[in-house]
């Protein structure tokens, strides 16, 4: 079963609003980038795709399907339906990004609607009309949102390798493309930015990374907070954890989180006993996995070590380790989990104090956690929910998401944040510059012409006459020669 949830509040307010210079024409029109209607898919046992083909991974009510990327590089948008679940996979070519939605049954279908937000996918519902803006999740003109659900980025040897009876996308699309060829080359390898955007190489956050970098996002736009990971930070912690506290992010003190835990129909309900929670992020950038989820505890898990015991573990699995004297994991998720349930055992008195008591005195910690004896222990119950965490060129990412919380590595792991001022202007690309010389030549040209043709006017009058001056003169001397010749005064050969 996949989780579909949104930690809820009182609305959008003002943020909801886009940027209206952010919004421009993309070119091809609507539907000029067609979606996959009627996708069909090819057991795995039929595939030839290789092993490092990246793909698209979605796992809906049981069933798992992997979606290449260079299918989706030409159509953007691929309609499917899952066990009777309408479900829109999208991937924004220009933004690298790729997210996941459940569709309404009035909303039919999405297509591309030519549109663009911040070089981001612009999409619509062929059911109302409506404009969706990818990342974001919400319509172009309202606060109104649509579901998503967590879907994969990662190669096909790594997807087939957690879900080994996936289905693949088949290129019998229903149109003639060749998929063995980009219709986008280099543009994933070169900084190249085809669009205006308020991306800006000399201004942080955007040039803390290169901007065709990854990154992952995400998003709980209903507290207004959205969290960055860019890839290489996330890849060297392994595992990142942390709590939302407040409508602001605190990885170090604990308190118990003041938000609304709501799932969908879709989705397993959170105990109405949880108590605390973390949010775990892992990335393993050697099988090319990442993920997210929410883990909450009937019991109060406060203190630094519950957050900083999440480990990334042989590249597949995240486990808690809570101690040291702990050998066993106390439990552990895989990328394949989208939930998962149990219980664990910890010593009683675990809080914050008794963290700090035992990383005071480590010589009682062979024996007693603090002032608790190990032998002493309680039953915790948990629930891990898996979040939908997208990926995203960094560019687009600083852009869409300017005051994100950004994981950065200082002394450890830590989020930070900044408030830059946003300004748009058009990036400079080789081909606009090559336009611009040929524009600038061709003007040349056209001037020199006019020049030529002006002066021509202004100046007819006068070459008429000195033309007929000319023919005078021609005239004349004609005469006088034949005159001279029929006197015998020059011969006719010497005028040869």
């Amino acid at each position: 079963m996949l989780l579909a949830l949104l930690l809820v509040s009182e609305g959008f307010g003002e943020d909801c609003k886009i940027r209206s210079k952010g919004y421009v024409d993309g070119g091809p029109g609507k539907d000029g980038i067609p979606s996959v209607n009627s996708p069909q898919f090819n057991p795995i046992t039929h595939s030839d795709l290789g092993n490092p083909t990246m793909v698209l991974g979605v796992y809906v009510n049981g069933t798992a399907r992997a979606y290449p990327t260079h299918i989706l590089r030409w159509h953007e948008i691929v309609n499917d339906i899952i066990e009777g679940r309408r479900i829109a996979v999208t991937y924004s070519v220009l933004a690298g990004s790729s997210v996941g939605f459940f569709v309404k049954e009035e909303q039919a279908t999405f297509g591309t609607s030519g549109w663009l937000y911040e070089n981001n996918l612009v999409m619509y519902d062929r059911g109302q009309g409506y404009e969706w803006i990818q990342l974001l999740a919400r319509r172009v003109t309202t606060c109104d949102t649509v579901s998503r659900f967590p879907m994969m980025l990662t190669t096909w040897g790594s997807w087939k390798e957690i879900h080994p009876n996936t289905e693949l996308l088949s290129t019998r699309t229903g149109y003639d493309r060749d998929y063995s060829m980009d219709p986008y080359p280099q543009y994933s390898t070169n900084e190249d930015i085809y669009f205006i955007t308020s991306y800006r190489s000399n201004a942080k956050p955007y040039n803390l990374y290169p901007p065709k970098s990854s990154a992952f996002i995400l998003d709980a736009p209903e507290l207004e907070q959205r969290f960055l990971f860019p890839q290489n930070a996330i890849g060297r912690a392994g595992a990142f954890a942390f709590t939302i506290l407040n409508n602001t992010v605190n990885n170090i003190a604990p308190q118990r989180v003041h938000a609304v835990f709501h799932v969908g129909k879709y989705a397993h309900p959170v105990l109405q006993e949880m108590v605390d929670h973390a949010i775990v992020v892992a990335h393993s950038a050697k099988k090319s996995l990442s993920a997210a989820w929410l883990v909450t505890t009937n019991l109060s898990m406060n203190g630094t070590l519950w957050k900083k015991s999440f480990h990334l573990l042989n590249h597949s699995r995240i486990v808690n380790l809570l101690d040291s004297t702990l050998h066993e994991p106390l439990f552990g998720v895989d990328f394949s989990s989208y939930y998962a349930e149990g219980v664990f055992q910890v010593p009683a008195n675990i809080s914050i104090a008794a963290t700090l008591a035992s990383r005071a005195n480590p010589a009682s910690t062979n024996s007693s956690y603090g002032n608790c004896s190990l032998s002493s222990r309680v039953t915790v119950r948990f629930q891990a929910f898996q979040l939908p965490l997208f990926s995203s060129y960094w560019f687009t990412a600083t852009a869409v998401f300017p005051k994100a919380n950004i994981l950065v590595e200082n002394n450890g792991f830590r989020f930070e944040s900044y408030d830059p001022e946003i300004i748009y202007q058009q990036p400079w690309r080789p081909w606009m510059i090559a336009s611009l010389v040929v524009l600038s030549t061709l003007a040349l040209v056209i001037i020199s012409c006019f020049a030529f043709y002006i002066y021509h006017l202004v100046n007819r009058k006068r070459f008429k006459r000195l033309n007929e001056a000319a023919e005078m003169l021609t005239g004349s001397m004609h005469d006088e020669m034949r005159l001279l010749v029929q006197a015998g005064i020059i011969d006719p050969a010497d005028l040869h």
